[in-house]
């Protein structure tokens, strides 16, 4: 089973990463620009057929956007919830996903926690957005280089990470806390819920912590990924000062 990736800065992240197996990368002819450059470069160190197509012949394979570059993957290798990290060393954040169904969301959760350094990210098998080809592209191809873990039942999870070592805490928009008063040195496991339902309660009741943002506007919400984007750098400030 193969898919294809698309987008100059998406497959030149598949190529540099180690989560898929790269069958061949597909070229429309004439394309040129510095990214391209990188990509047949990265594209000879792994051994990988670079392949200039026509137009008509890239067009054949119906990707919007692409930019005029795809790659032909195997699927995303996932890690298994028997593979997360025991607590080492000074600090670090892992993100287990409670659910989340829409892509963009996922995506650009996967993006600020890759570009933060975190650890990885836990998503449960069912009812939950994996790792597709739009997911990667929301992520700008940070899939790529993140360990991704397949988990059961997130609360379980959540006891795991409690009895190794990390501290638990859950993005509620009614949280008790607000996103800066929580102290996250240390290792720390964000938990973050569905727009539609938020953190299931059991999960909720079970974390360490539960924090929200203040919201002064109208509309009185944020997406799941900006509310992690604001406290995962809040996380990644008190951890580097």
């Amino acid at each position: 089973m193969s898919e294809w990736l698309s987008g100059r800065r998406v497959v030149r992240e598949v190529l540099r990463g180690s989560n898929r197996e790269v069958h061949s990368i597909w070229v429309e002819r004439g394309a040129t620009g510095s990214a391209l450059d990188e990509i047949r470069v990265a594209a000879e160190i792994r051994g990988v057929e670079f392949r200039e197509v026509e137009a008509n012949e890239f067009a054949g394979l119906q990707i919007s956007d692409a930019q005029r570059v795809a790659a032909r993957c195997g699927p995303f290798r996932y890690r298994d919830e028997g593979d997360l990290p025991k607590a080492t060393g000074d600090s670090s954040v892992l993100v287990v996903l409670d659910h989340l169904e829409d892509p963009q969301n996922t995506g650009a959760i996967m993006r600020t926690a890759e570009v933060a350094g975190c650890l990885g990210v836990c998503i449960p098998k069912r009812r939950s957005a994996m790792v597709t080809p739009a997911v990667t592209r929301v992520s700008a191809g940070a899939t790529e280089h993140l360990n991704v873990y397949r988990i059961g039942n997130v609360s379980n999870v959540v006891r795991w990470l409690q009895g190794n070592g990390y501290w638990t805490v859950a993005l509620d928009g009614k949280g008790e806390e607000t996103w800066s008063q929580v102290d996250y040195r240390g290792h720390i496991a964000l938990v973050v819920g569905s727009e539609a339902k938020g953190v299931q309660r059991l999960v909720k009741d079970r974390c360490d912590y539960r924090v929200s943002l203040p919201l002064r506007g109208a509309v009185g919400s944020l997406n799941a990924g900006a509310a992690f984007a604001a406290v995962m750098y809040e996380v990644v400030r008190q951890q580097t000062t």
